[in-house]
């Protein structure tokens, strides 16, 4: 008897080992790819955070809003990730999660970039610069709040969503930050326009004058 139990107790245990290991082959590779996904994402928002801390420390202050949303990302995107853990492995790897921080990345690159070639035209007035980083402000503001609509998902409260609820959740969030990506890229392309166009006709008032005064 003794022995039967002993067999039992081996079979119970080489069984619970296996499935043990089975369950680490299937989530290792998935936590692995969330890893890289995650340091990749905060190694973009890092690097924005730090060249941006850089100019703000220089007295550039349209870059204090860099600065600020690239560490909201940041902290979003860690509690998001340290939560994949309550949910199941479908709502973990699907693409849209990624592509919704990828956007709100894109959003603050974009701002960063654009705000640091206007702020360094001549062409651009104070006033105008003003407005167009409080209009910025305004965008920056509604893709962190898109992102943190994304945290509801890992809350206690909406653990009892089906699979199916979230990845329908997701997707209407990433459709709503691509077009706040549209609407800022809009709006960037047309300040340049403006930008470029106040430089022309200064240069064609420049001709001219030059022009009357060699008569």
């Amino acid at each position: 008897m003794k022995t039967k139990v002993t067999i039992l107790g081996l079979a119970f245990l080489a069984l619970s080992i296996g499935k043990a290991s089975a369950q680490l082959v299937v989530t290792a590779p998935v936590l692995e790819v969330q890893s890289g996904v995650q340091t990749g994402l905060q190694n973009t928002m890092k690097g924005l955070s730090s060249a941006a801390n850089v100019l703000v420390k220089a007295g550039v202050k349209e870059q204090e809003l860099t600065k600020v949303f690239s560490e909201k990302n940041m902290m979003l995107a860690k509690t998001w990730y340290d939560g994949l853990l309550q949910i199941s492995n479908a709502v973990r790897n699907y693409r849209r999660v990624q592509s919704v921080f990828e956007k709100q990345g894109r959003i603050i690159q974009t701002y960063s970039t654009a705000i640091e070639t206007l702020r360094q035209s001549p062409f651009v007035k104070p006033e105008q610069l003003s407005t167009m980083t409080s209009v910025y402000t305004k965008m920056l503001t509604e893709s962190a709040n898109t992102l943190s609509d994304l945290q509801t998902i890992v809350s206690p409260a909406m653990l009892k969503m089906t699979d199916a609820e979230r990845m329908r959740f997701i997707d209407k969030l990433d459709t709503k930050i691509s077009d706040q990506l549209g609407l800022i890229q809009y709006y960037t392309q047309r300040n340049m326009v403006q930008m470029n166009m106040a430089e022309q006709k200064a240069r064609d008032t420049q001709s001219l004058n030059a022009l009357m005064g060699a008569r």
